[in-house]
């Protein structure tokens, strides 16, 4: 039994008509539940490390994939990640694997034999059916409506030298990651010298290795200079949907895309797992082994969407944020540390929203602010920058 929760026009199916840009999206929609499981406490998956090549190495010979327009936004309220004027309008074309090429992979997964406990098919199901199951499946296949606005302002960022040595960049709850690869993709086609590390988390291993990084390989390759340039066009670029040859890339084009991003200063970390003390310790530990000594003061931005959809998801959310952000403070001394979280103003039926959200950020010592907001949708959607009150 599910129950609906007010997604109601938020799943962006890649059909082949997609037009989103973060301004006016989405014109056919889904409606999309909850289990009613998801309302209580529940067993989470224990939090793992993972690497693109781990995560790459299995990946078909070709990948589908479907484009969106993405666009800086110029209507928020002042941040300092974000410069207030001469802001380039230029769109940034990111690209996302189909959701008819992760159905068909995971239906080629499915075992017959091991039928009660075959991942694939419990997966398959919630890709199918829309329902998020507390535990087992929390939605990371599909590219919700936040997950572009939150986009449109990341596409944005200003890398300009700030005397911080770089960049930590970390999506939670990331699925497909198109905040995140808007920020790779501008970072590259600008030139960016700042060094970048992104840490892509989501619940599900499973939607990190047929999602999340296949994504960075059809956004990153021809981008960073694995793939040819010549292999493209600027209205390929562009094109809605096109088909990803990783076959020609040749046996190891996971060695040349890791060369590559080393070259552009980026590292890529992946976790899955639940949030809580667990995850914290391993990215501490991730982070640690990145460091510099002493180390040297960076930027801290957290990346969220869709994340605070019910009461029990946000008061783990909102410890684990703000946990993240002191301890990036502990270790990088003078470092700007804060995230941007996207979100609807409520969701009905399970009691999340963004008052509550608020609330349990200040009452672990931190503040939120509100950097976007929409007057022209029947449920209100916000971007929020949280940081520590002091």
């Amino acid at each position: 039994m599910s129950f609906s929760f007010g997604f109601s026009g938020d799943d962006i199916e890649d059909d082949g008509q997609d037009e989103e840009q973060a301004g006016g999206l989405i014109n056919d929609m889904l409606k999309h539940f909850i289990s009613e499981h998801t309302a209580g406490p529940s067993q989470t998956i224990a939090p793992r490390m993972h690497t693109l090549r781990e995560l790459l190495q299995h990946a078909p010979s070709q990948l589908s994939y479907n484009t969106l327009k993405v666009t800086p936004r110029r209507d928020t309220t002042q941040s300092a990640y974000v410069p207030s004027t001469n802001v380039s309008l230029r769109s940034t074309a990111v690209r996302r694997r189909s959701l008819f090429d992760i159905r068909a992979q995971l239906m080629a997964e499915v075992s017959p034999e091991e039928h009660e406990h075959n991942v694939s098919e419990n997966l398959l199901s919630g890709l199918e059916s829309g329902d998020l199951t507390s535990g087992v499946y929390e939605g990371g296949f599909k590219t919700w409506e936040c997950a572009l606005d939150l986009a449109s302002l990341c596409s944005g960022l200003n890398f300009r030298p700030s005397g911080l040595s770089g960049w930590d960049i970390v999506e939670m709850g990331a699925g497909s990651a198109i905040p995140s690869l808007a920020i790779l993709r501008n970072y590259l086609s600008n030139g960016a010298t700042a060094d970048l590390r992104m840490t892509l988390c989501d619940y599900n291993e499973d939607v990190l290795r047929l999602v999340t990084a296949p994504n960075v390989l059809v956004n990153c390759s021809q981008q960073a200079g694995t793939v040819p340039s010549s292999s493209t066009s600027p209205a390929d670029e562009l094109s809605e949907e096109g088909e990803f040859d990783v076959e020609a890339l040749g046996p190891h084009f996971i060695d040349d895309l890791e060369t590559s991003l080393r070259q552009h200063r980026i590292s890529l970390n992946f976790l899955s797992g639940g949030w809580g003390d667990s995850f914290n310790d391993l990215f501490a530990s991730l982070s640690s082994e990145a460091n510099s000594t002493p180390p040297e003061p960076r930027h801290l931005l957290i990346l969220a969407s869709e994340t605070i959809y019910s009461l029990a998801s946000t008061k783990i959310f909102a410890a684990t944020l703000l946990q993240l952000i002191r301890k990036h403070r502990q270790n990088f001394g003078a470092s700007d540390a804060k995230a941007w979280v996207a979100a609807k103003k409520v969701y009905f039926g399970v009691g999340g929203g963004v008052d509550d959200f608020t609330h349990e950020i200040e009452s672990h010592g931190g503040k939120a602010q509100v950097l976007y907001e929409t007057s022209d949708t029947g449920v209100g959607r916000v971007i929020l920058e949280v940081m520590l009150s002091v």
